[in-house]
């Protein structure tokens, strides 16, 4: 019976420094939003056979994006550098490193390096599987 009570109590032990484990991961919110950066809100989405995509994308020093546009949702991170986004109608936004944009959806824009380094993103698509990532104007 001692045996037993021994075990018993060596396996609360246990049990106990199991789930008292502390983790040194730590997490934080960079971005949770209903709408893109211009306040246009997210429409429900009723994505059939979704697809997700992860780009990294490079733009040089100086350099310009094409006019275009996403027909499906994209969240861009800024790893480095400092981006411009340009709206076909001159409204603009400047996002810097560790930045979130929730970028427009079905709105004409283009993004340019505004910084004296190259800027790195790196963008997060979800939409229709086949859909184009962007659509050039």
């Amino acid at each position: 019976m001692a045996k037993l009570m021994k075990s018993i109590f060596v396996l609360f032990v246990m049990i106990l420094c199991v789930t008292n484990i502390s983790y040194s991961a730590q997490k934080e919110v960079l971005l949770k939003t209903t709408s893109t950066w211009d306040s246009a809100e997210y429409k429900k989405l009723n994505i059939k056979n979704p697809e997700a995509t992860v780009l990294r994308i490079i733009i040089n020093v100086n350099e310009e994006l094409p006019m275009h546009k996403h027909d499906l949702v994209n969240i861009a991170y800024v790893k480095k550098g400092t981006l411009t986004v340009v709206t076909d109608d001159n409204k603009e936004i400047t996002l810097r490193e560790g930045e979130v944009l929730p970028e427009l959806v079905g709105k004409y824009h283009y993004g340019k390096n505004t910084g004296n380094e190259p800027v790195e993103l790196i963008v997060f698509y979800l939409g229709q599987k086949g859909t184009p990532l962007s659509v050039n104007k």
